[in-house]
C-alpha cells in the first residue's frame, strides 16, 4: 500500500507511509472480532459455525481487495507509461516564489502519469509584491516537494483518495478478522500437535505473503490491476473450506455422520492422549495449606 500511495496518488513518503500504516493498524482489535465471531457462531452452530463464518469473511476480503483495485483501474497509472515522458514545464510556487520545472523526453524528469520528489531551492524571493522583498532561505536540507504530472486524468488528479482509504480500511478488517477466524478452528485440529498446527499456520501467512507480493501483485503489472488479481485468488481459494471435515461435528454443507465413520485423520493420537489444556495439572500434589506427616 506505501509503494501504491506514492507511485500512484503521488503523496511524499511520510504521508504514504501514515496512511499504508493504517493497513496493518487494524489488528489492534479486528484479530479479536474475528475471535469473539468464531466462539459467537460456535456456541450457536458447532464447529459448523466456525468454518461458515471464516468462509464468509475470507469472502468478504476477497472481494474488498476487487473494489480497492476497481477504484483506479481505468484512470491512468505510471505503470501504464513506463517509456513515455511528460513534454512540458509545471510552475509551481512556493514560499512565494514561483519556481519553473521543466520535465520532457531528454531530462527525463517525470514519467506520464509520474511523480517525483525533489528537494525545494535553498533561496528565494520573500515578500515578493512588497517595498522591500529580499533573497533569504526558504528551506531546510529535509524540505521536499512532490512534482507530478499536472495531466487531469493521471490518478494522483483524478482518483478519490478517501473513497481508497475506506476500502483499504475495510479490507484490513477483513484480513486481521480472517485471521481470527482462522485461529478459531486451529486448536480443534489436532490438540495433541497444538503448537504445530499453530506453527504452520502462522508460517503460511508469511508464505502466503511471499507468493502474493512476487508471483500476484506483480511489479510487471500496475499495482490496482494486481490487487483485483489477488481478490480473485482469495475469493476462490476460499473455496476450499468447504471440504474441511470434523467427523463429529461436520463440515460446511453436510451435518456430523453424514460420511459415516470417514475421518480424514490419517495419523490417529492414542485415545488417553491429550493436550496441555486438559491436563489436570493439580493431581497428585497437595492444595494449599496442605502438610504431610513427615512435614
Amino acid at each position: 500500500m506505501v509503494p501504491y500511495f506514492y507511485r500512484y496518488y503521488g503523496l511524499n513518503p511520510q504521508l504514504s507511509g501514515v496512511l499504508g500504516s493504517c493497513f496493518g493498524l487494524m489488528n489492534l482489535f479486528a484479530r479479536s472480532w474475528g475471535g469473539l465471531l468464531s466462539d459467537s457462531m460456535n456456541k450457536r452452530f458447532g464447529m459448523r459455525g466456525r468454518i461458515w463464518s471464516m468462509w464468509i469473511v475470507q469472502t468478504m476480503e476477497g472481494f474488498m481487495c476487487i473494489i480497492l483495485g476497481s477504484i483506479t483501474q481505468d484512470m491512468p497509472n505510471p505503470d501504464d507509461y513506463t517509456d513515455e515522458m511528460v513534454i512540458g514545464t509545471l510552475s509551481v510556487t512556493e514560499f512565494r516564489r514561483t519556481t519553473v520545472y521543466s520535465f520532457n523526453s531528454t531530462e527525463g524528469m517525470v514519467p506520464k502519469c509520474g511523480s517525483k520528489q525533489i528537494r525545494t531551492p535553498e533561496f528565494g524571493w520573500v515578500n515578493l509584491g512588497s517595498s522591500s522583498p529580499t533573497m533569504a532561505p526558504i528551506r531546510t536540507d529535509a524540505d521536499f516537494i512532490m512534482i507530478k504530472d499536472p495531466w487531469e486524468a493521471c490518478i494522483h488528479n483524478a482518483a478519490p483518495l478517501g473513497l481508497t482509504m475506506i476500502v483499504m480500511i475495510l479490507f484490513s478488517i477483513m484480513v486481521q478478522m480472517a485471521e481470527g477466524l482462522h485461529f478459531g478452528v486451529v486448536p480443534y485440529v489436532s490438540r495433541p500437535a497444538l503448537g504445530v498446527v499453530s506453527g504452520m499456520v502462522g508460517a503460511g501467512g508469511n508464505l502466503g505473503g511471499f507468493i502474493s507480493s512476487m508471483f500476484i501483485v506483480s511489479s510487471t503489472l500496475p499495482l490496482d490491476s494486481g490487487f483485483i488479481n489477488l481478490g480473485i485468488v482469495i475469493v476462490t481459494l476460499s473455496c476450499i473450506m468447504h471440504f474441511i471435515y470434523f467427523p463429529e461435528e461436520g463440515c460446511m454443507l453436510l451435518p456430523k455422520g453424514s460420511l459415516g465413520s470417514y475421518n480424514p485423520q490419517i495419523i490417529k493420537p492414542p485415545a488417553d492422549l491429550r493436550g496441555a489444556d486438559q491436563l489436570q495439572y493439580n493431581d497428585g500434589t497437595k492444595s494449599a495449606g496442605e502438610t504431610s506427616s513427615a512435614d
